[in-house]
């Protein structure tokens, strides 16, 4: 009878999500759901993830020639931006009129021991975060979706983020955590036990609206429950044949080759996300972050015409 119970449960809850994402399925086609209230007063940039490394010159061109005003850089930029130095990458943004608004470190593991070769990755990014005149700094945990793991493990790994903060804060930098799918954060207990165990003046919070819901989140209930926490979002959107698989098996959807899509394609609910963050007035940098997708035929710049299209559409200023 209990497993009989466990297996109705499953499957109200595998019902419930689909019917969820059947209401959703218009989204991708109702600019008047944003309706016409002023514009967002957010910098708007994007991520260079959505190219291969190889076009990392072409990347940040179409970036710039799109109209977004900043760009998200990935740690390999530090040791192989095409041969450049900071001085000389500075120089290139600079050109593009591109912000250097964030770059992406590394995962810290939960438990006391101290990843000394990630505190060196940690240092290099930092400053050279700091030469090209950005702002934030990157990390996630590296820890397991459905591990117990003990509160003295949580707060050795809040720990180790405290002592990150502190080195980003040393060098004009702020130190931002990144709750992602298939991490520890990925659940809503796991990004709350995460954020207790820091220090909320060291560790601030990214927000990325696709990863939060792919996860089981609610991407506005968490904008309003720390918005004064929250330093940058990330939007894409999620497929909602893997966000119903996610609903159902969690485990499943973690091996689809890909989770997300172009904005407004897919399951993420951004009427009620942009509400939340006219609710909070977030004025914070927002960045386009497409990974994990299938590259259309026109490449990646085809989908970052189509997100830039979708941004305007939900009311940015791109």
């Amino acid at each position: 009878m209990e497993r009989r119970a466990r297996q109705m449960g499953t499957r109200r809850q595998f019902l419930a999500g689909a019917a969820g994402l059947a209401a959703g399925a218009a989204w991708g086609g109702w600019p008047q759901a944003f309706g016409k209230a002023a514009a967002l007063p957010n910098p708007v940039g994007y991520s260079v993830i959505s190219w291969p490394r190889a076009q990392f010159q072409h990347a940040l061109s179409t970036i710039s020639t799109l109209g977004f005003s900043g760009v998200q850089l990935l740690g390999w930029v530090t040791k192989e931006s095409a041969g450049e130095s900071a001085s000389a990458l500075k120089a290139r943004l600079d050109q593009l009129k591109l912000q250097p608004a964030a770059l992406s470190a590394w995962g810290v593991n939960p438990g006391p021991e101290e990843d000394a070769r990630g505190v060196a990755v940690m240092r290099t990014d930092v400053a050279y975060q700091k030469a090209l005149g950005g702002r934030y700094i990157q990390i996630t945990d590296g820890g397991k979706p459905n591990a117990d793991y003990s509160d003295a493990q949580v707060r050795a790994m809040g720990g180790q983020m405290d002592a990150l903060g502190r080195m980003a804060a040393a060098n004009g930098l702020v130190l931002g955590y990144h709750p992602h799918f298939g991490t520890y954060g990925e659940t809503r207990r796991g990004l709350g036990r995460v954020l207790e165990a820091t220090d909320p003046h060291l560790v601030k919070l990214i927000v990325d609206v696709a990863h939060l819901t792919l996860g089981g989140s609610d991407p506005a209930e968490v904008i309003r429950t720390y918005r004064e926490r929250m330093i940058l979002m990330h939007i894409k959107d999620v497929r909602r044949d893997v966000l119903a698989q996610a609903r159902q098996n969690p485990d499943l959807a973690r091996h689809a080759r890909y989770h997300f899509c172009e904005l407004l394609q897919g399951g993420v609910n951004y009427p009620a996300v942009i509400a939340a963050m006219r609710q909070t007035d977030y004025r914070g940098w927002v960045i386009v972050e497409l990974d994990g997708y299938q590259v259309p035929a026109g490449g990646p710049d085809a989908s970052a015409r189509e997100n830039r299209d979708a941004m305007r559409k939900m009311g940015f200023r791109v």
